[in-house]
């Protein structure tokens, strides 16, 4: 039986996909077409077949199976969030609960800030899986390093850029920055809430 895959190894696979289709230099990703694509490609019986907005009171983001008579899976994100860099941080997240656990939850995800702060849960280490995926995938470890070389002293301006690069937060990149920094980091207080060891904040 095959192992399954981490959520690292999970988003190295589609990063080396990525580079090796479009360059290196490809971000931000364009994660509703690459989860559409990609998932066609590689589970045509069980694809992503849609990315969208939606009202979701309560939540940041969803994953559902399709109605029944219809194959695939749908990704919705809460169409109420305003910050770009929390909306792609969610749909990576939700691409990552896809690939990791649509079998064992076969009935999807609702997920919000209520459910990823239960580190005593199986659902709450569930979920700092799909953070973990979306982390890597969206910001990849090899490039960030090229942004910001692990030695080099480091400014907001540059974890700015870095934001920017990726479209995600600012806390988010902070936080990527600093999983493999050599230097003691004080950057200054950034007001957003961390969720889960990758927010999807904005």
């Amino acid at each position: 039986m095959t192992r399954p895959l981490s959520p690292e190894r999970w988003a190295f696979e589609i990063t080396h996909l990525l580079n090796a289709v479009f360059g290196a230099d490809r971000f931000p990703i364009d994660i509703p077409a690459v989860a559409r694509e990609y998932t066609a490609q590689q589970f045509p019986d069980d694809p992503i077949i849609s990315v969208q907005g939606d009202s979701l009171p309560g939540f940041d983001g969803a994953l559902f199976k399709a109605p029944a008579g219809r194959k695939g899976w749908g990704i919705i994100y809460n169409n109420r969030i305003s910050s770009k860099g929390r909306i792609n941080f969610t749909l990576a997240h939700e691409f990552g609960h896809f690939l990791l656990h649509r079998a064992a939850y076969p009935n999807g995800f609702r997920c919000g800030e209520q459910d990823v702060v239960r580190w005593d849960s199986e659902y709450g280490q569930v979920e700092h899986q799909a953070n973990v995926f979306a982390a890597n995938f969206l910001m990849p470890l090899d490039d960030f390093r090229r942004q910001i070389p692990e030695r080099d002293k480091v400014d907001l301006d540059m974890i700015a850029h870095c934001a920017d690069r990726y479209r995600v937060s600012l806390i988010a990149a902070t936080l990527r920055w600093l999983s493999y920094t050599q230097k003691r980091a004080v950057l200054g207080r950034v007001d957003e809430p961390a969720q889960g060891g990758f927010p999807r904040g904005g």
